[in-house]
């Protein structure tokens, strides 16, 4: 699967935005993201390992809940990391 990142997170992917890795699953695939850039980890996920509130997870378009991420995703998938943004 390609996993697409944008914005604050592509500081600590080296501004690499589409990143193939491999995994059943898009949990997996994630998983397989923060082992490949281990400062990814603490923006990415909280204590527990779960995705961050903050960020939005879509496979091929369609958003995710975080009980979704044990989806199937193969090699010709998509899974778009989608941080909120706040200011003011």
């Amino acid at each position: 699967m390609i996993v697409k990142v944008r914005g604050v997170l592509l500081r600590f992917t080296n501004y690499e935005n589409d990143i193939e890795v491999d995994g059943a699953t898009v949990r997996d695939g994630l998983l397989m993201l923060t082992e490949r850039y281990p400062r990814l980890v603490e923006v990415l996920l909280d204590r527990e390992g779960s995705i961050r509130p903050t960020h939005l997870i879509a496979l091929n378009g369609e958003q995710l809940s975080r009980g979704e991420l044990d989806r199937e995703a193969t090699g010709d998938d998509r899974v778009d990391i989608v941080t909120a943004v706040s200011g003011g």
